[in-house]
This record gives C-alpha cells, structure tokens and sequence, in this order.
C-alpha cells in the first residue's frame, strides 16, 4: 500500500510547504526535490493541461521517492479522483467547497460504501488485488482530504466542514475568495481577514489543517503566514517559483 504512515497526523500539525505543480518539468522536480525544501507535492487537475500520462510519470516519481503527492480536482472532473487514487495519490484537494451538499458529494466520489459509493478497481494501491483486504481496511484512515475555501461562505458552514470526521483541515484559495468577497487580489480586506481568522480558530478547536495558497511574490511574507497559524501552505505555483528564481526563494 503506497498511502503514507502518520500523513494525516503530520499535515495536522506540522508546518507543510506544498509545491504545487501546473506545468511539470521533470529537471526541474529533480532541482526542486535536490533542494528538500517542499514536504508536500500537489498536481493541479484543474487550472492546468497535465496529461493523464505527466500524471501517471509523476505519480510513479513521487511513489518511488516517498514523497506524499496529493493532487486538486475541481467540480467538473472530480469524479476522475478515483482512478488517480487507485494508481497511488494520497490525498484530496477539492476546490470551492461551498456546503455541506458539494462536501456530501465530494464524499461519495471518494470513499467506498458505508461514507460514499466509489466503486473498487484493482490498482497499483492495493498492488492490483494482493493487498486487497490491508488495502480496504486502512483506505478511510490514511486518505488525506482538503476542501478547499474560495467562496465567501457563513462561519457556520465553514465550521461544519472543519467538522466532518473526514476532512483533514481546509484551504483557502485567495483569488478566487477575493473575488467573492468583490475584492479581486485584495488579500488584507477585512472581509477576507475575517474568513482567515475563522479558519485558524476552526484549525485549533478541531485539532486540522489550516491552510491558505500563498500568492505573494514577496517570498518573505511566508513567515508572517505561518505566524498566523496557517500549517499547509502551497508556494505559488511551478512556473512562479522558476520566475522568481529558486535561489531567491530558498535561501
């Protein structure tokens, strides 16, 4: 079983740099795993043109190394997270996780009967049906679950997502938050703030994640990031971080 040992424990309280992969260049993976900065890797499944054979290449990578992959899905193809989890990711970001019907669905698309209604395929997670009954037992446990927070949504809704014996901690998704609050790119209204101070509030009464995607090009700004007690933090994207120039970003 590929599924890391304590993941979910760790990405609760550790303080976790994501890198989040758009436009994959393996050179550049290697220059980045070379450097062990990042604890966590992300494939974007939506707001990217990945092939499903990128996909299958980096997810073979990241297995190989024991390094956790975990990969962002949005409404409309969601319902591919099945085979992507049979071939061996071990976590979930779901974006614009809004109520408790699209957390409700999210659920039945990934977990098996008696939490949702996926069906069983034989994959390189439960090493094509030899691990099959191992495999089935500890899925729901070691799975890692991320919905994502990019609507202006009520403390309560939020606080029934944090929640949910499933869910591992939430991610704000600022751009597409500051734009609900009709603040595009302003990540200091008081709007905006208010989500972001409920969030961590929602982190330590649960004992989750609490995580926000971080945008500044102000790489130093991820210290204050961190004292807000945000612990999962994706680093802009691939592209931004080669922009910007890894020497600048890890010192």
């Amino acid at each position: 079983m590929l599924m890391k040992n304590n993941l979910k424990n760790l990405v609760k309280s550790n303080f976790n740099k994501v890198y989040w992969i758009t436009n994959p260049n393996l050179i550049n993976i290697e220059i980045i795993l070379e450097k062990k900065y990042f604890d966590i890797f992300v494939i974007d499944n939506e707001h990217s043109l990945i092939s499903v054979e990128e996909i299958r290449n980096l997810i073979i990578l990241f297995n190989s190394l024991s390094k956790p992959i975990f990969m962002r899905f949005g409404r409309f193809n969601i319902s591919d997270a099945p085979k992507y989890l049979d071939f061996g990711i071990d976590g979930v970001i779901a974006s614009d996780i809004s109520n408790m019907e699209d957390l409700d669905y999210l659920k039945s698309v990934i977990y098996y009967k008696n939490i949702g209604d996926r069906g069983v395929g034989l994959g390189r997670m439960n090493k094509h049906g030899n691990n099959f009954k191992n495999y089935m037992k500890l899925y729901h446990k070691k799975l890692v679950l991320l919905p994502m927070i990019e609507q202006k949504i009520t403390k309560n809704i939020i606080e029934l997502i944090f929640k949910d014996e499933m869910v591992d901690g939430c991610l704000i998704g600022p751009y597409d938050l500051s734009m609900s609050i009709g603040k595009p790119g302003n990540f200091y209204s008081k709007d905006f703030k208010e989500i972001e101070l409920h969030i961590i509030k929602m982190k330590n009464k649960y004992k989750k994640a609490a995580g926000i995607h971080f945008m500044e090009q102000n790489i130093s700004k991820i210290k204050l990031i961190k004292k807000k007690g945000f612990n999962f933090v994706p680093i802009l994207t691939d592209v931004q971080f080669f922009k910007i120039g890894t020497d600048k970003v890890i010192a």
